[in-house]
């Protein structure tokens, strides 16, 4: 007589079925497939399962979905929300259990799950309720906007021979799209898993942490860095930095060739040692301004015609001349010497400046002018110095052509009247020689020429006066 039997973990008739993943050590009847010592319950909702399944048949714990609660749920700490809203509200379908379920009814039935950040997804897995069909076409889109009409893409279509769906997708959006579109359309989802985990994470209960340098999600297996690494790394993990002389994304950017060094920031590409001459900018592209050239263009072409110059050595573009107020030469950078201005430095700055130096450009006196000159360059005679030497030399010539007027006038009367003197003292002499008629005759006589004395000598002095006078005007 023979035992027939499986080997543990299996059962059927032929032994080709599996034990339940729940039974403790797997091992269930080789008859029925029954779990022989019972189920694991450590992430069964109340603790409880089924020893002829193996399911947890209230639902799972916290962050926990599958057939045996053994997978991580992102849609626990999702925000889900149904269309039409419903009489049953739709956070009944992420709250673990399945005795509660949400419920809505209308045409255009919809219901949606927010992972709040984009997220490497698996799979969904959905427990539906007793008045929800599976037949027809169910439909699984993914978007990482709200509005999936327009930018969603098909990840699921087609019939649902189990609740458990497999793809693999980065999303935050899910939306769900039963078969039936019509008035009395239906929906009711007890409970709603997306199998998955949030992007730091990998492994079968996402309890391992993806390397810090990735770019989004790890592999959920492996935890290789599968949509790259930060800039400035490479490597599966990411835990390689870039070689000298290259940086960014998958180290594939080359530093400048006009950094100082032949190495950069591996993540920005700055050029952290600086810059050649003539060049400026984080990572050294941009050419000096106009005007200027040099290390980190700190220095200035001022005397440049146009202050045009080569950005690197600052060599003039028009060689030639100057502007004013340089020496000539191919930098234009020697500036006159104190006292000296204009074109190659040549002119000298007016002596009548009050403080030295000039503008070197122009000769401009920057101090003003000493008394007396004014104009840019202190080269002309003020008008109030003309004024002020005119008045006093009018005045003179004025005051002395008026005494030697009254100089004149004096010696005049005085001859006039020694004149009169000597012709008494004559007719008086006479007097006893002649007769009275010939007395008045010699009187009339000395009148007469008295007469004509005085008029010769006031005629004299008056033309004297005259010409002093003439004399002092055309001066």
């Amino acid at each position: 007589m023979f035992c027939l039997g499986c080997q543990k973990g299996f059962w059927g008739r032929s032994c080709e079925e599996m034990c339940s993943k729940s039974c403790i050590e797997r091992h269930c009847y080789p008859g029925n497939g029954t779990c022989v010592w019972g189920c694991y319950t450590e992430n069964c909702l109340n603790n409880s399962c089924s020893i002829l399944t193996g399911d947890c048949t209230d639902g799972c714990k916290l962050r926990r979905t599958g057939e045996y609660c053994n997978e991580y749920n992102l849609a626990s700490d999702g925000l889900v929300v149904q269309y039409p809203s419903g009489n049953e509200p739709a956070r009944f379908a992420n709250d673990g259990s399945k005795k509660s379920c949400s419920k809505t009814k209308g045409p255009n039935v919809t219901f949606q799950v927010d992972l709040k950040k984009e997220s490497i997804v698996t799979g969904v897995y959905i427990t539906f309720g007793k008045d929800t069909t599976n037949d027809g076409k169910h439909i699984y889109y993914a978007s990482n906007t709200s509005d999936f009409l327009t930018n969603g893409t098909i990840l699921y279509e087609g019939q649902i021979e189990n609740t458990n769906i497999n793809f693999s997708a980065v999303l935050r959006y899910l939306t769900y799209v039963p078969p039936v579109h019509d008035n009395f359309s239906e929906l009711e989802i007890c409970e709603i898993g997306i199998i998955g985990c949030s992007p730091i994470y990998y492994g079968s209960l996402c309890d391992k942490s993806c390397p810090r340098n990735c770019r989004g999600p790890c592999d959920l297996q492996t935890g290789k860095c599968i949509f790259g690494c930060l800039n400035g790394l490479i490597g599966d993990k990411c835990e390689l930095a870039c070689l000298d002389g290259t940086y960014g994304k998958n180290c594939l950017e080359t530093c400048s060739a006009t950094c100082v060094r032949t190495y950069c920031d591996k993540v920005t590409g700055e050029c952290t040692e600086g810059c050649d001459d003539g060049w400026q900018g984080f990572d050294c592209t941009q050419k000096c301004l106009s005007g200027q050239f040099g290390k980190n263009c700190s220095e200035f072409c001022d005397g440049c015609i146009s202050q045009m110059c080569d950005h690197v050595t600052g060599v003039c573009d028009n060689s030639t001349a100057c502007k004013p107020g340089y020496v000539y030469d191919k930098y234009c950078n020697t500036a006159c010497n104190q006292g000296f201005y204009g074109s190659n430095c040549l002119r000298i700055c007016s002596s009548f400046c009050l403080h030295l130096p000039c503008d070197p450009g122009t000769g401009t006196c920057i101090g003003g002018c000493v008394q007396g000159f004014q104009g840019l360059n202190c080269s002309q005679v003020s008008q109030q110095t003309k004024e002020s030497e005119e008045v006093p030399t009018r005045i003179g010539i004025f005051s002395g052509g008026f005494l030697l007027g009254i100089l004149i006038t004096t010696v005049v009367c005085c001859l006039i009247v020694k004149t009169r003197q000597l012709r008494k003292k004559q007719i008086k002499d006479n007097t006893a020689m002649k007769t009275q008629r010939h007395d008045v005759q010699q009187y009339d006589d000395v009148g007469m020429e008295n007469v004509s004395t005085y008029q010769d000598l006031r005629k004299d002095g008056a033309n004297d006066y005259d010409q002093i006078n003439i004399a002092y005007a055309n001066h």
